[in-house]
Protein backbone atom coordinates (compact mmCIF):
# COMPACT_ATOMS: atom_id res chain seq x y z
CA UNK A 1 0.00 0.00 0.00
CA UNK A 2 1.58 3.58 -1.05
CA UNK A 3 -0.31 6.86 -0.12
CA UNK A 4 0.69 10.05 -2.09
CA UNK A 5 2.23 12.54 -0.23
CA UNK A 6 2.32 16.58 -0.67
CA UNK A 7 6.06 17.70 -1.00
CA UNK A 8 6.09 20.83 1.09
CA UNK A 9 9.83 22.87 0.56
CA UNK A 10 10.50 25.31 4.09
CA UNK A 11 10.46 29.09 3.57
CA UNK A 12 13.97 30.68 2.89
CA UNK A 13 15.78 32.74 5.54
CA UNK A 14 15.32 36.37 5.25
CA UNK A 15 17.51 38.18 2.32
CA UNK A 16 21.02 38.92 3.65
CA UNK A 17 20.89 36.18 6.69
CA UNK A 18 24.66 35.31 6.78
CA UNK A 19 26.36 32.47 9.16
CA UNK A 20 30.26 32.49 9.26
CA UNK A 21 31.39 28.65 8.63
CA UNK A 22 35.04 29.36 7.36
CA UNK A 23 36.19 26.84 10.75
CA UNK A 24 34.20 24.14 8.68
CA UNK A 25 36.67 24.62 5.36
CA UNK A 26 36.89 26.74 2.50
CA UNK A 27 35.19 23.79 0.77
CA UNK A 28 32.01 24.83 2.09
CA UNK A 29 30.23 27.48 -0.45
CA UNK A 30 27.11 28.96 -1.40
CA UNK A 31 23.58 29.15 0.22
CA UNK A 32 22.79 25.40 0.83
CA UNK A 33 24.42 25.25 4.40
CA UNK A 34 23.21 28.28 5.97
CA UNK A 35 19.70 27.43 5.03
CA UNK A 36 19.69 23.90 6.49
CA UNK A 37 21.03 25.61 9.71
CA UNK A 38 18.90 28.38 9.72
CA UNK A 39 15.89 25.66 9.70
CA UNK A 40 17.47 23.98 13.05
CA UNK A 41 17.00 27.52 14.51
CA UNK A 42 20.83 28.49 14.67
CA UNK A 43 20.59 32.41 13.83
CA UNK A 44 23.74 33.88 15.28
CA UNK A 45 27.74 32.70 14.77
CA UNK A 46 27.56 31.58 18.87
CA UNK A 47 24.53 29.38 17.58
CA UNK A 48 27.05 28.00 15.16
CA UNK A 49 29.72 27.33 17.61
CA UNK A 50 27.74 25.27 19.67
CA UNK A 51 26.00 23.20 17.41
CA UNK A 52 29.13 22.17 15.93
CA UNK A 53 31.86 22.53 18.83
CA UNK A 54 30.59 21.97 22.23
CA UNK A 55 32.60 18.83 24.17
CA UNK A 56 32.23 17.34 27.27
CA UNK A 57 33.57 20.66 29.29
CA UNK A 58 30.31 22.32 28.31
CA UNK A 59 27.60 19.30 30.33
CA UNK A 60 25.91 21.28 32.65
CA UNK A 61 26.17 21.00 36.39
CA UNK A 62 24.15 16.93 37.16
CA UNK A 63 23.14 19.09 40.64
CA UNK A 64 20.90 21.48 38.83
CA UNK A 65 18.55 18.39 38.20
CA UNK A 66 15.95 18.00 41.03
CA UNK A 67 16.70 16.01 43.86
CA UNK A 68 20.60 14.98 42.07
CA UNK A 69 22.21 16.01 45.59
CA UNK A 70 19.76 13.94 47.77
CA UNK A 71 19.62 10.89 45.85
CA UNK A 72 23.71 11.20 45.36
CA UNK A 73 24.49 11.65 49.43
CA UNK A 74 21.82 8.35 49.51
CA UNK A 75 23.70 6.05 47.21
CA UNK A 76 26.89 6.95 48.50
CA UNK A 77 25.78 6.12 52.03
CA UNK A 78 24.67 2.56 50.39
CA UNK A 79 27.90 1.95 49.26
CA UNK A 80 30.04 2.74 52.22
CA UNK A 81 27.68 0.82 54.21
CA UNK A 82 27.57 -2.37 52.02
CA UNK A 83 24.10 -2.20 51.36
CA UNK A 84 22.46 -4.12 48.15
CA UNK A 85 21.22 -1.70 45.91
CA UNK A 86 18.32 -2.78 43.48
CA UNK A 87 18.39 -1.44 40.17
CA UNK A 88 15.04 -1.54 38.70
CA UNK A 89 14.77 -0.28 34.69
CA UNK A 90 12.60 -0.20 31.71
CA UNK A 91 12.60 -3.01 29.13
CA UNK A 92 13.33 -0.53 26.18
CA UNK A 93 16.39 0.30 24.75
CA UNK A 94 16.45 3.59 26.92
CA UNK A 95 15.42 1.87 30.25
CA UNK A 96 18.26 -1.07 29.39
CA UNK A 97 21.07 1.35 28.55
CA UNK A 98 19.85 3.45 31.51
CA UNK A 99 20.22 0.62 33.73
CA UNK A 100 23.68 -0.45 32.82
CA UNK A 101 24.96 2.96 33.46
CA UNK A 102 24.03 3.19 37.02
CA UNK A 103 24.74 -0.87 37.71
CA UNK A 104 28.08 -0.16 36.22
CA UNK A 105 29.04 3.10 38.18
CA UNK A 106 27.96 1.37 41.27
CA UNK A 107 30.16 -1.37 40.68
CA UNK A 108 32.64 0.66 40.01
CA UNK A 109 33.01 2.30 43.40
CA UNK A 110 32.58 -1.07 44.79
CA UNK A 111 29.17 -1.11 45.50
CA UNK A 112 26.47 -3.87 45.72
CA UNK A 113 24.30 -4.23 42.99
CA UNK A 114 21.58 -6.20 41.34
CA UNK A 115 19.23 -5.13 38.42
CA UNK A 116 16.06 -6.50 37.82
CA UNK A 117 14.10 -5.64 33.98
CA UNK A 118 10.29 -6.44 34.20
CA UNK A 119 9.30 -8.85 31.31
CA UNK A 120 6.70 -7.54 29.27
CA UNK A 121 3.95 -9.76 29.41
CA UNK A 122 3.91 -10.68 32.88
CA UNK A 123 4.98 -7.90 34.33
CA UNK A 124 4.05 -4.85 32.33
CA UNK A 125 5.51 -1.08 32.59
CA UNK A 126 6.44 0.07 35.49
CA UNK A 127 7.56 -0.91 39.03
CA UNK A 128 5.40 -3.30 40.76
CA UNK A 129 4.84 -4.78 44.10
CA UNK A 130 6.26 -8.38 42.44
CA UNK A 131 9.77 -6.50 42.07
CA UNK A 132 9.83 -4.99 45.22
CA UNK A 133 9.26 -8.26 47.01
CA UNK A 134 12.06 -9.60 44.59
CA UNK A 135 14.14 -7.29 45.35
CA UNK A 136 13.13 -7.37 49.66
CA UNK A 137 14.15 -11.45 49.36
CA UNK A 138 17.34 -10.52 47.97
CA UNK A 139 18.61 -7.88 51.02
CA UNK A 140 17.95 -5.32 48.96
CA UNK A 141 17.48 -1.51 51.38
CA UNK A 142 18.09 1.00 48.23
CA UNK A 143 16.05 0.78 45.00
CA UNK A 144 16.82 2.91 42.21
CA UNK A 145 14.85 3.20 39.31
CA UNK A 146 15.59 4.11 35.58
CA UNK A 147 13.15 5.48 33.19
CA UNK A 148 10.34 5.21 35.38
CA UNK A 149 8.81 5.67 38.74
CA UNK A 150 7.79 9.27 38.80
CA UNK A 151 3.94 8.04 39.26
CA UNK A 152 4.66 4.97 41.38
CA UNK A 153 2.80 6.01 44.31
CA UNK A 154 1.44 2.92 45.72
CA UNK A 155 4.48 0.98 44.57
CA UNK A 156 7.27 3.12 46.31
CA UNK A 157 4.78 3.65 49.69
CA UNK A 158 5.02 -0.63 49.55
CA UNK A 159 8.62 -0.64 49.55
CA UNK A 160 8.49 2.27 52.40
CA UNK A 161 6.76 -0.19 54.20
CA UNK A 162 9.23 -2.97 54.06
CA UNK A 163 12.30 -0.31 55.34
CA UNK A 164 13.48 -0.23 51.70
CA UNK A 165 14.08 3.63 50.77
CA UNK A 166 13.61 4.43 46.85
CA UNK A 167 15.65 6.94 45.03
CA UNK A 168 14.01 7.69 41.15
CA UNK A 169 15.22 8.48 38.42
CA UNK A 170 13.00 9.18 35.77
CA UNK A 171 11.99 11.77 32.42
CA UNK A 172 8.51 10.88 32.54
CA UNK A 173 6.25 13.87 33.03
CA UNK A 174 4.10 13.54 36.32
CA UNK A 175 0.37 14.88 36.51
CA UNK A 176 -0.61 13.08 39.38
CA UNK A 177 0.52 12.67 43.19
CA UNK A 178 4.42 12.28 43.86
CA UNK A 179 5.38 9.30 45.26
CA UNK A 180 7.25 9.39 48.77
CA UNK A 181 10.75 8.37 47.46
CA UNK A 182 13.48 9.71 48.80
CA UNK A 183 14.82 11.69 45.79
CA UNK A 184 12.69 12.27 42.50
CA UNK A 185 15.71 12.70 39.91
CA UNK A 186 13.32 14.38 37.00
CA UNK A 187 13.88 16.86 34.54
CA UNK A 188 10.52 17.80 34.62
CA UNK A 189 9.95 18.90 38.16
CA UNK A 190 11.37 22.09 39.33
CA UNK A 191 14.92 22.68 40.67
CA UNK A 192 15.93 25.58 42.45
CA UNK A 193 19.05 27.10 40.87
CA UNK A 194 18.74 25.10 37.83
CA UNK A 195 21.02 26.14 34.80
CA UNK A 196 18.83 25.27 31.32
CA UNK A 197 16.20 22.99 31.02
CA UNK A 198 17.20 19.70 29.05
CA UNK A 199 14.62 16.92 27.96
CA UNK A 200 16.80 14.25 28.73
CA UNK A 201 16.13 10.84 28.08
CA UNK A 202 15.73 7.80 31.13
CA UNK A 203 19.47 7.12 30.14
CA UNK A 204 20.48 10.85 29.86
CA UNK A 205 18.94 11.07 33.74
CA UNK A 206 21.02 8.11 34.50
CA UNK A 207 24.03 9.38 33.10
CA UNK A 208 23.99 12.78 34.89
CA UNK A 209 23.32 10.73 38.29
CA UNK A 210 26.66 9.04 37.28
CA UNK A 211 28.54 11.92 36.48
CA UNK A 212 27.48 13.40 39.78
CA UNK A 213 28.45 10.49 41.63
CA UNK A 214 31.90 10.64 40.27
CA UNK A 215 31.83 14.67 41.20
CA UNK A 216 31.18 14.06 44.65
CA UNK A 217 34.20 11.21 44.78
CA UNK A 218 36.29 13.13 43.04
CA UNK A 219 36.52 10.48 40.43
CA UNK A 220 37.39 11.61 36.69
CA UNK A 221 33.98 11.79 34.30
CA UNK A 222 32.76 8.56 33.36
CA UNK A 223 33.35 9.14 29.85
CA UNK A 224 33.05 5.30 29.03
CA UNK A 225 29.56 5.79 29.93
CA UNK A 226 28.57 8.09 26.69
CA UNK A 227 28.32 5.55 24.52
CA UNK A 228 25.11 4.26 26.73
CA UNK A 229 23.82 7.44 27.43
CA UNK A 230 24.00 8.24 23.66
CA UNK A 231 22.16 4.66 22.78
CA UNK A 232 19.12 5.59 24.95
CA UNK A 233 18.77 9.06 24.06
CA UNK A 234 19.09 8.56 20.25
CA UNK A 235 16.01 5.25 20.77
CA UNK A 236 14.04 7.43 23.04
CA UNK A 237 13.94 10.15 20.30
CA UNK A 238 14.26 12.76 22.40
CA UNK A 239 15.10 16.57 21.03
CA UNK A 240 18.65 16.42 20.25
CA UNK A 241 19.56 19.86 21.32
CA UNK A 242 21.33 21.42 24.02
CA UNK A 243 23.18 19.08 25.92
CA UNK A 244 21.29 15.93 24.46
CA UNK A 245 23.18 16.78 21.20
CA UNK A 246 26.51 16.90 23.01
CA UNK A 247 26.29 13.61 25.13
CA UNK A 248 25.02 12.02 21.61
CA UNK A 249 27.79 13.35 19.44
CA UNK A 250 30.76 12.44 21.70
CA UNK A 251 28.93 9.05 23.30
CA UNK A 252 28.79 7.84 19.45
CA UNK A 253 32.91 9.14 19.01
CA UNK A 254 33.70 7.29 22.20
CA UNK A 255 31.27 4.36 21.07
CA UNK A 256 33.68 4.10 17.71
CA UNK A 257 36.77 3.01 19.96
CA UNK A 258 34.70 1.88 22.93
CA UNK A 259 36.34 -1.28 25.48
CA UNK A 260 32.98 -2.25 26.62
CA UNK A 261 32.80 -5.49 24.94
CA UNK A 262 28.95 -5.67 24.70
CA UNK A 263 28.92 -2.32 22.55
CA UNK A 264 31.65 -3.44 20.18
CA UNK A 265 30.06 -6.95 19.35
CA UNK A 266 26.42 -5.34 19.02
CA UNK A 267 28.46 -2.60 16.09
CA UNK A 268 30.00 -5.75 14.72
CA UNK A 269 26.87 -7.94 13.92
CA UNK A 270 25.01 -4.67 13.45
CA UNK A 271 26.95 -3.13 10.44
CA UNK A 272 26.66 -4.83 7.15
CA UNK A 273 30.30 -6.95 5.82
CA UNK A 274 32.50 -4.48 5.07
CA UNK A 275 30.82 -1.56 6.50
CA UNK A 276 33.14 0.92 8.67
CA UNK A 277 33.31 4.78 9.69
CA UNK A 278 32.13 6.62 12.40
CA UNK A 279 28.89 4.86 14.34
CA UNK A 280 26.00 7.45 13.26
CA UNK A 281 22.40 7.94 14.76
CA UNK A 282 21.16 5.59 11.80
CA UNK A 283 22.83 2.78 12.53
CA UNK A 284 21.62 3.26 16.40
CA UNK A 285 18.02 3.59 15.26
CA UNK A 286 17.91 1.10 12.66
CA UNK A 287 20.35 -1.42 13.14
CA UNK A 288 21.56 -2.08 16.93
CA UNK A 289 18.48 -0.31 18.76
CA UNK A 290 16.10 -3.26 17.07
CA UNK A 291 18.43 -5.87 17.89
CA UNK A 292 18.73 -4.69 21.89
CA UNK A 293 14.71 -3.95 21.95
CA UNK A 294 14.38 -7.65 20.29
CA UNK A 295 14.36 -9.90 23.39
CA UNK A 296 11.89 -7.76 25.30
CA UNK A 297 9.42 -7.47 22.49
CA UNK A 298 9.66 -11.04 22.59
CA UNK A 299 9.22 -11.01 26.57
CA UNK A 300 12.17 -11.28 28.31
CA UNK A 301 15.19 -8.13 28.14
CA UNK A 302 17.41 -9.79 30.32
CA UNK A 303 20.12 -10.71 27.13
CA UNK A 304 19.69 -7.27 26.51
CA UNK A 305 20.85 -6.41 29.72
CA UNK A 306 23.39 -8.80 30.11
CA UNK A 307 24.99 -7.60 26.78
CA UNK A 308 25.72 -4.15 27.68
CA UNK A 309 26.72 -5.21 31.34
CA UNK A 310 29.30 -7.98 30.28
CA UNK A 311 33.21 -7.33 30.15
CA UNK A 312 33.82 -10.82 28.85
CA UNK A 313 34.35 -10.55 24.98
CA UNK A 314 33.19 -14.38 24.27
CA UNK A 315 29.88 -14.10 26.54
CA UNK A 316 29.28 -10.50 24.41
CA UNK A 317 29.60 -12.21 21.01
CA UNK A 318 26.94 -15.13 22.52
CA UNK A 319 24.75 -12.98 23.65
CA UNK A 320 24.49 -10.51 20.31
CA UNK A 321 24.38 -13.60 18.33
CA UNK A 322 21.49 -14.38 19.97
CA UNK A 323 19.66 -10.70 20.03
CA UNK A 324 20.56 -11.19 16.33
CA UNK A 325 18.06 -14.66 16.53
CA UNK A 326 15.71 -12.98 18.56
CA UNK A 327 15.51 -9.75 16.01
CA UNK A 328 15.07 -11.93 12.75
CA UNK A 329 12.34 -13.67 15.15
CA UNK A 330 11.02 -10.73 15.58
CA UNK A 331 11.12 -9.25 12.08
CA UNK A 332 8.89 -12.47 10.90
CA UNK A 333 6.01 -12.01 13.61
CA UNK A 334 6.41 -8.07 13.07
CA UNK A 335 5.47 -8.67 9.21
CA UNK A 336 2.21 -11.47 9.91
CA UNK A 337 1.12 -8.79 12.42
CA UNK A 338 1.22 -6.06 9.80
CA UNK A 339 -0.56 -8.39 7.32
CA UNK A 340 -3.06 -9.06 9.98
CA UNK A 341 -3.53 -5.59 10.63
CA UNK A 342 -3.68 -4.93 7.06
CA UNK A 343 -7.19 -6.41 6.66
CA UNK A 344 -8.56 -3.98 9.28
CA UNK A 345 -8.32 -0.88 7.72
CA UNK A 346 -8.89 0.80 4.62
CA UNK A 347 -6.40 4.05 3.59
CA UNK A 348 -8.87 5.45 2.24
CA UNK A 349 -11.45 5.65 5.24
CA UNK A 350 -12.53 9.10 6.32
CA UNK A 351 -11.83 7.59 9.78
CA UNK A 352 -10.25 10.27 11.71
CA UNK A 353 -7.93 7.23 13.70
CA UNK A 354 -6.92 4.16 13.11
CA UNK A 355 -7.43 1.40 15.40
CA UNK A 356 -6.59 -2.42 15.11
CA UNK A 357 -7.05 -6.23 16.54
CA UNK A 358 -4.07 -7.63 17.34
CA UNK A 359 -4.53 -10.88 19.56
CA UNK A 360 -2.21 -13.51 19.69
CA UNK A 361 1.14 -11.10 18.87
CA UNK A 362 3.53 -10.34 21.47
CA UNK A 363 2.52 -6.68 22.89
CA UNK A 364 5.92 -5.73 22.06
CA UNK A 365 5.29 -5.46 18.57
CA UNK A 366 2.28 -3.38 19.05
CA UNK A 367 4.21 -0.13 19.20
CA UNK A 368 6.07 -0.63 16.20
CA UNK A 369 2.81 -1.62 14.40
CA UNK A 370 0.98 1.63 15.69
CA UNK A 371 4.06 3.86 14.31
CA UNK A 372 4.03 2.26 11.05
CA UNK A 373 0.18 2.64 10.94
CA UNK A 374 0.82 6.14 11.52
CA UNK A 375 3.68 6.74 9.25
CA UNK A 376 1.04 4.99 6.43
CA UNK A 377 -1.83 6.91 7.05
CA UNK A 378 -0.95 10.22 9.04
CA UNK A 379 -3.58 9.01 11.39
CA UNK A 380 -3.05 8.52 14.78
CA UNK A 381 -2.74 4.86 15.31
CA UNK A 382 -4.00 2.18 18.34
CA UNK A 383 -2.65 -1.37 18.19
CA UNK A 384 -4.20 -3.39 21.14
CA UNK A 385 -4.72 -6.64 22.24
CA UNK A 386 -7.82 -8.28 24.23
CA UNK A 387 -6.07 -10.16 27.28
CA UNK A 388 -7.80 -11.37 30.61
CA UNK A 389 -11.03 -8.77 30.04
CA UNK A 390 -8.42 -6.04 29.31
CA UNK A 391 -7.59 -4.25 26.76
CA UNK A 392 -3.97 -3.48 26.00
CA UNK A 393 -2.79 -1.14 23.83
CA UNK A 394 -0.08 1.04 22.32
CA UNK A 395 -0.58 4.30 20.58
CA UNK A 396 1.38 6.42 18.22
CA UNK A 397 0.63 10.08 17.13
CA UNK A 398 2.09 13.00 15.38
CA UNK A 399 0.88 16.73 15.60
CA UNK A 400 -2.61 15.83 14.53
CA UNK A 401 -2.66 14.42 18.23
CA UNK A 402 -1.53 14.97 21.53
CA UNK A 403 -1.86 11.06 22.75
CA UNK A 404 -0.86 11.64 26.13
CA UNK A 405 -3.37 14.84 26.42
CA UNK A 406 -5.81 13.09 25.07
CA UNK A 407 -5.70 9.98 27.34
CA UNK A 408 -5.06 11.74 30.29
CA UNK A 409 -9.49 12.92 30.33
CA UNK A 410 -9.82 9.48 31.02
CA UNK A 411 -7.04 8.54 33.81
CA UNK A 412 -9.63 7.19 36.48
CA UNK A 413 -10.84 4.31 34.14
CA UNK A 414 -7.04 2.71 33.01
CA UNK A 415 -5.85 0.33 35.13
CA UNK A 416 -2.07 1.54 33.42
CA UNK A 417 -0.97 4.66 31.42
CA UNK A 418 1.58 6.28 30.21
CA UNK A 419 3.54 7.74 27.70
CA UNK A 420 4.05 11.26 25.79
CA UNK A 421 2.26 13.43 23.26
CA UNK A 422 3.85 11.28 20.28
CA UNK A 423 3.88 7.73 21.98
CA UNK A 424 1.60 6.25 24.75
CA UNK A 425 0.11 3.31 26.13
CA UNK A 426 -2.97 2.21 27.94
CA UNK A 427 -4.84 -0.79 29.53
CA UNK A 428 -8.65 -0.63 29.98
CA UNK A 429 -11.48 -2.74 30.44
CA UNK A 430 -12.48 -4.11 27.11
CA UNK A 431 -16.02 -2.85 27.92
CA UNK A 432 -14.95 0.97 27.79
CA UNK A 433 -12.05 0.61 24.97
CA UNK A 434 -15.24 1.35 22.24
CA UNK A 435 -16.21 4.70 24.22
CA UNK A 436 -12.57 5.40 24.41
CA UNK A 437 -11.91 4.90 20.84
CA UNK A 438 -15.00 7.24 19.92
CA UNK A 439 -13.56 9.87 22.09
CA UNK A 440 -10.14 9.76 20.44
CA UNK A 441 -11.71 9.78 17.11
CA UNK A 442 -13.29 13.07 18.63
CA UNK A 443 -10.04 14.82 19.67
CA UNK A 444 -8.54 13.55 16.34
CA UNK A 445 -10.92 15.50 14.04
CA UNK A 446 -10.77 18.21 15.83
CA UNK A 447 -6.83 18.17 15.34
CA UNK A 448 -6.94 17.32 11.83
CA UNK A 449 -9.07 20.71 11.13
CA UNK A 450 -7.05 22.39 8.41
CA UNK A 451 -4.35 19.70 8.05
CA UNK A 452 -3.33 18.41 4.70
CA UNK A 453 -5.31 15.67 3.18
CA UNK A 454 -2.20 13.54 2.48
CA UNK A 455 0.61 13.05 4.88
CA UNK A 456 3.03 15.72 3.94
CA UNK A 457 6.83 15.35 3.39
CA UNK A 458 9.31 18.13 4.68
CA UNK A 459 12.01 19.24 2.57
CA UNK A 460 14.90 22.14 3.44
CA UNK A 461 15.24 23.01 -0.11
CA UNK A 462 14.92 22.56 -3.73
CA UNK A 463 18.30 22.17 -5.11
CA UNK A 464 20.28 20.93 -8.65
CA UNK A 465 22.22 17.69 -8.62
CA UNK A 466 24.85 19.14 -10.25
CA UNK A 467 25.03 21.90 -7.59
CA UNK A 468 26.04 18.99 -5.15
CA UNK A 469 29.71 18.14 -4.13
CA UNK A 470 31.81 16.42 -2.05
CA UNK A 471 31.66 19.18 0.50
CA UNK A 472 27.81 19.53 0.53
CA UNK A 473 27.90 15.73 1.81
CA UNK A 474 30.94 16.42 4.07
CA UNK A 475 28.79 19.73 5.79
CA UNK A 476 25.97 17.30 6.20
CA UNK A 477 27.85 14.50 7.84
CA UNK A 478 29.36 17.52 10.43
CA UNK A 479 25.17 18.29 11.15
CA UNK A 480 25.61 14.80 12.69
CA UNK A 481 23.94 13.18 15.22
CA UNK A 482 20.16 13.29 13.34
CA UNK A 483 17.11 12.50 15.73
CA UNK A 484 14.21 14.45 17.18
CA UNK A 485 14.51 18.67 17.19
CA UNK A 486 17.68 18.02 14.27
CA UNK A 487 16.64 16.14 11.44
CA UNK A 488 18.43 14.99 8.72
CA UNK A 489 18.50 17.56 5.78
CA UNK A 490 15.88 16.89 3.16
CA UNK A 491 16.42 17.78 -0.49
CA UNK A 492 14.14 18.05 -3.69
CA UNK A 493 15.34 18.25 -7.14
CA UNK A 494 12.62 18.30 -9.87
CA UNK A 495 12.77 17.06 -13.62
CA UNK A 496 16.42 14.88 -12.41
CA UNK A 497 17.53 12.88 -15.80
CA UNK A 498 17.63 9.06 -15.11
CA UNK A 499 20.58 7.24 -16.68
CA UNK A 500 19.57 3.47 -15.46
CA UNK A 501 16.56 2.29 -12.93
CA UNK A 502 16.57 -0.90 -12.33
CA UNK A 503 14.75 -2.60 -8.98
CA UNK A 504 16.58 -4.69 -6.76
CA UNK A 505 15.62 -6.98 -3.62
CA UNK A 506 13.35 -9.17 -2.91
CA UNK A 507 9.73 -9.30 -4.93
CA UNK A 508 11.97 -6.07 -6.95
CA UNK A 509 10.87 -3.89 -3.58
CA UNK A 510 13.69 -1.41 -4.03
CA UNK A 511 14.59 1.04 -6.69
CA UNK A 512 18.19 2.00 -7.68
CA UNK A 513 18.85 4.87 -9.95
CA UNK A 514 21.47 6.61 -11.67
CA UNK A 515 21.32 10.09 -12.58
CA UNK A 516 22.73 12.55 -14.75
CA UNK A 517 24.48 15.47 -13.02
CA UNK A 518 26.09 17.86 -15.81
CA UNK A 519 28.26 14.79 -17.24
CA UNK A 520 28.63 13.71 -13.79
CA UNK A 521 27.05 10.27 -12.47
CA UNK A 522 24.85 10.37 -9.31
CA UNK A 523 23.92 7.14 -7.77
CA UNK A 524 20.48 6.59 -5.23
CA UNK A 525 18.68 4.10 -3.49
CA UNK A 526 15.20 4.58 -2.59
CA UNK A 527 14.08 1.60 -0.31
CA UNK A 528 10.39 0.07 -0.42
CA UNK A 529 10.09 2.44 -3.56
CA UNK A 530 10.50 -0.63 -6.53
CA UNK A 531 6.72 -0.17 -6.99
CA UNK A 532 6.54 3.42 -8.29
CA UNK A 533 5.51 3.87 -11.46
CA UNK A 534 7.56 6.03 -13.05
CA UNK A 535 7.14 6.49 -16.83
CA UNK A 536 10.76 6.92 -18.85
CA UNK A 537 11.46 10.35 -18.67
CA UNK A 538 12.63 12.76 -16.22
CA UNK A 539 11.69 12.60 -12.37
CA UNK A 540 11.23 15.16 -9.77
CA UNK A 541 12.81 13.46 -6.41
CA UNK A 542 13.54 13.94 -2.60
CA UNK A 543 16.30 12.76 -0.83
CA UNK A 544 19.05 12.81 1.88
CA UNK A 545 22.92 12.74 1.46
CA UNK A 546 24.18 9.18 2.00
CA UNK A 547 27.77 8.64 3.19
CA UNK A 548 29.09 5.48 3.49
CA UNK A 549 32.31 3.85 4.01
CA UNK A 550 32.52 0.87 2.33
CA UNK A 551 35.72 -1.76 2.28
CA UNK A 552 37.58 1.69 3.54
CA UNK A 553 36.40 3.58 0.57
CA UNK A 554 33.78 6.40 1.26
CA UNK A 555 31.14 6.40 -1.51
CA UNK A 556 27.96 8.99 -1.80
CA UNK A 557 25.06 8.54 -2.53
CA UNK A 558 20.77 10.28 -2.77
CA UNK A 559 19.32 7.66 -0.14
CA UNK A 560 15.56 8.57 -1.96
CA UNK A 561 12.11 9.35 -0.09
CA UNK A 562 9.85 9.83 -2.59
CA UNK A 563 9.54 10.10 -6.38
CA UNK A 564 7.03 10.17 -8.97
CA UNK A 565 6.85 11.68 -13.51
CA UNK A 566 8.67 15.08 -13.50
CA UNK A 567 5.69 17.52 -13.72
CA UNK A 568 5.90 21.41 -14.04
CA UNK A 569 5.73 22.77 -10.45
Amino acid sequence: MTLDRKWQIAEPPPPGFRLDLGFLGSGVRGPLPALLLWNRGIRTNADVDEYFSSGMEDFLDPLSLPDMGIAVKRIHIAIKNGETIGIFGDFDVDGLTGTAIILRIVRAFGGNAIPYIPNRETDGHGLSKQAIDSFANAGVTLITTVDTGSTAVDEIAYANSLGIDTVVTDHHLIETERPKAIAIVNPHLESEGSEKSVDYSGAGVAFKLAQALSDAAGRPFPAELLPLAALGTIADIVPLESENRTLVREGLRILGQTDLPGLRALLDISRAPGASGRPTSELISFYVAPRLNAPGRMGDAEPSLQILSTDDVSEARALADRLDADNNKRRSLSQDAWEHASTQFDINSDDSIVAVNCDGFPMGLLGPLAGRLNELTGKPAIAYQLVNGLARASCRSNTVLDLHAALSTHADKFERFGGHARAAGFSIKHELLQDLLDDLRKHAAWGALGAPAVPTLHADAEVRLEDLTVSTWNFVSAMEPFGEANREPVLVTYGAIPLDVRTVGIDGKHLKISFDADGRRVESIGFGLGDRPLGTGAVDIVYQLRTEVWRGKTRHQLGLRDIRPATSK
